[in-house]
């Protein structure tokens, strides 16, 4: 009897994975088709797309339509363990509401402390703590993955992309 239900337990987050992937695939076809053509203005002047300022959305628009389809696929046709299933159906996190009061107290200083220490500190340490929050306990890795991803996405923009960004606390370094 209980093989019964963890197979159905199963073919539900099966289901639920097919339909999140089918949704998020349908929402990049939104944005590539109705959303970014019609939200991002792009100068006539603008001869070469990655010069554009859609390019940056569409490219996004693309990888995330590139992962829902990947993830799609993998949810139909990977072999699935049952006991990887039966975890999953297990529920929520019982430590949900302090993970979401921590998730929102550091969206709060996203928002509120670039002026002062700067995108990159500031981007450094909510993904520090991000990472943390979501479990990763390794030095190195917190250390390696806080500060490069953010150090690469301030020098894609700031250099490549040249969007201003806050530089706080180094602005007579930067």
């Amino acid at each position: 009897m209980s093989g019964n239900t963890t197979r159905t337990d199963a073919h539900r987050g099966r289901r639920r994975e097919i339909v999140f992937a089918a949704l998020t695939l349908a929402a990049s076809v939104l944005f590539a088709l109705i959303v970014i053509p019609t939200g991002v203005t792009t100068p006539s002047s603008v001869k070469h797309l990655p010069l554009s300022p859609a390019f940056l959305p569409y490219l996004l628009t693309i990888a995330i339509g590139l992962f829902a389809l990947i993830h799609m696929l993998e949810a139909i046709f990977a072999p699935h363990i049952p006991g990887e299933d039966e975890d999953m159906m297990s529920g929520v996190h019982p430590r949900w509401k302090s993970r979401l009061l921590m998730l929102c107290a550091l969206l709060l200083v996203y928002l509120l402390v670039p002026d002062r220490l700067g995108m990159l500190l500031t981007s450094v340490l909510v993904t520090i703590a991000l990472l943390a929050i979501g479990g990763e306990r390794r030095l190195v890795i917190l250390l390696g993955v806080g500060i490069t991803v953010p150090l690469l996405v301030y020098l894609f923009f700031a250099h490549v992309a040249q969007v201003p960004l806050p530089t706080g606390i180094f602005e007579d370094w930067m």
